[in-house]
């Protein structure tokens, strides 16, 4: 599951209709899950942020218990019956458990990026405006969740050109978000993954007010 503001999805129509006829893109800067239980290993546990890995170990290196664990997976998942903290014993796979409870990745902010092509059927980001945004994610212990652009006269679902690029870019973690102009009074937005295969799959999302 992801979560948006209705403020970052009104920032990106408006990015689209303003960009419009051309197709708009940009970067989704956010927080996963991984960074999410980094963060609360440091805040609750006063862990050095640099020492805690996707591959760590609660117990061997974290030094954390099955209470520690059960209380990380409680606030981010907000269950509350017996955690089987037992068979969760790295980050890894406190990740898994977590996006299968529906653990939200959340976005936190927008960052447009110039079209370099100008086109209403194809975008291609600015090298450099992308190379900035991606600094500007690891300054802001961010990550790039997701990619969005327009589609000014087709649904929002990925074209073949799309995919891909998808595929090319190697950047098939992240969300492809996708906004369809067809009718400039109601934008429609949807996400997928896209996965290496060139399979694509629709992702749920949820609003934050």
């Amino acid at each position: 599951m992801f979560l948006f503001t209705k403020s970052l999805i009104k920032e990106m129509f408006d990015h689209a209709l303003a960009e419009n006829p051309n197709e708009a893109c940009g970067v989704i800067l956010g927080k996963t899950l991984f960074q999410q239980i980094k963060d609360l290993c440091v805040n609750k546990f006063s862990l050095e942020k640099d020492n805690i890995l996707f591959s760590s170990s609660f117990n061997h290196d974290l030094n954390l218990n099955h209470d520690d664990i059960r209380n990380i997976l409680t606030d981010l998942s907000g269950i509350h019956t017996e955690i089987p903290t037992e068979d969760i014993k790295t980050i890894k796979e406190a990740t898994e458990f977590l996006a299968y409870q529906g653990g939200n990745e959340i976005a936190k902010s927008i960052i447009p990026i110039t079209n370099t092509v100008k086109s209403p059927y194809r975008y291609q980001m600015d090298p450099q405006e992308f190379l900035d945004a991606d600094k500007k994610a690891g300054r802001l212990d961010l990550s790039i969740v997701a990619f969005y652009h327009s589609h000014t006269h087709t649904p929002a679902y990925p074209s073949e050109t799309d995919v891909r690029l998808a595929v090319e870019s190697g950047w098939i973690d992240p969300y492809f978000v996708l906004i369809s102009l067809e009718n400039n009074l109601s934008p429609d937005l949807k996400m997928y993954r896209i996965s290496l295969d060139g399979s694509i799959t629709e992702q749920k999302y949820s609003l934050l007010n």
